[in-house]
């Protein structure tokens, strides 16, 4: 109940009380400068759970601050990108040469040597291989490949909600080398919210769509008028349905044998993780002065029969001790949300 100008207005929210009350307890917990959970119903933008935990000056709202660095997450857009703008496929073959999570200039160049490596589209997304991303960046996506396919995923632009929510922002530049750091997400220009990530996975569920968020159901007058309905729209249709399956095979190679292996490790025989289809992007890097270090995970997770989908988003700030990192506490949320009976939820 909230009271605006005198009169009493009755809320119902989206929220899922036993979500929200367990991810709550669980972050607050944490011992890391900054936290920040979405949980988002794929199906209809519902928001079922918003938490923000932050020690930082600077932070009203973690969830909808859009000046985060996205790191390695913006390789959804990259990758997206390739395959509806390029014709490729999670199995096209790719190369990098040297360390997969460096991005020097020499390992940027299209000449195959000795030591090239070749890997599939689908492992170096799962692996988060930042020179094979940075040559997609150079030599297929350029400036108007990655320009597009960021704003159609939402970036400078706002984002209607019941909420204020800080824009994410995205520049490419005309530089070559700036295509290959944007297009791995190795830099610090882009910038994005936990509730704009969760948006992004949501569409890759959702065929492609993507929705705008909604956490009021509807307010009613004191007199138990309804003043208000909180209806989701389609902002778009960002990518193909083709695109978003292909988007989805290599979100699930994350959790099977990429960066989120370790952290989903035994997935496949947990009564309540092994029904579901589970997908997920890592990104990381440190701030400029090198004592934060931004840790992300945004993912999903989908019942194989076709029931229920949750897609999420989590920020862990940390200082110069790494502690619960983003993707256990997805892990945490996917196996609650899911284990808990849909008849249930309030």
């Amino acid at each position: 109940r909230v009271d605006y100008l005198g009169t009493p207005y009755t809320l119902e929210t989206t929220i899922d009380t036993a979500l929200q009350r367990y991810m709550s307890d669980r972050l607050q917990a944490a011992k890391s400068p900054l936290v920040g959970f979405v949980a988002i119903d794929p199906a209809n933008g519902h928001v079922l759970s918003l938490i923000d935990r932050s020690n930082m000056s600077g932070v009203e709202s973690v969830c909808l601050s859009g000046q985060f660095p996205a790191a390695s997450i913006f390789k959804i857009v990259s990758a997206a990108a390739a395959i509806e703008g390029c014709a490729l496929c999670a199995d096209t073959p790719l190369t990098y040469s040297g360390r997969k999570h460096t991005l020097y200039r020499k390992q940027l160049t299209d000449r195959k040597s000795g030591g090239t490596n070749e890997v599939s589209l689908r492992d170096a997304f799962a692996l988060s291989i930042n020179p094979t991303f940075g040559k997609l960046g150079i030599f297929r996506l350029k400036k108007d490949l990655l320009e597009e396919y960021a704003a159609r995923f939402g970036f400078n632009q706002p984002i209607d909600f019941e909420l204020r929510i800080e824009s994410s922002r995205f520049s490419a530049g005309d530089d070559p080398y700036q295509w290959a750091e944007m297009a791995s997400g190795f830099n610090r220009k882009t910038v994005i919210s936990p509730i704009h990530g969760a948006m992004i996975a949501a569409a890759v569920l959702n065929g492609g769509k993507l929705l705008e968020p909604t956490i009021i159901k509807t307010m009613a007058s004191g007199e138990n008028e309804q003043v208000y309905c909180g209806n989701s729209r389609i902002m778009r249709q960002v990518v193909s349905p083709e695109t978003s399956r292909e988007m989805k095979k290599l979100m699930e190679a994350t959790i099977s044998r990429g960066t989120s292996r370790r952290a989903f490790r035994g997935y496949r025989r947990d009564r309540v993780l092994s029904k579901l289809s589970l997908g997920g992007k890592t990104g990381s890097i440190k701030n400029e002065s090198d004592e934060l270090f931004y840790d992300w995970f945004v993912g999903f997770g989908a019942d194989k029969n076709g029931g229920r989908q949750l897609a999420l988003a989590v920020l862990v700030v940390h200082d110069n001790l790494v502690r619960t990192r983003a993707q256990e506490f997805a892990r945490l949320a996917l196996r609650h949300y899911f284990e808990q009976p849909s008849s249930g939820r309030s």
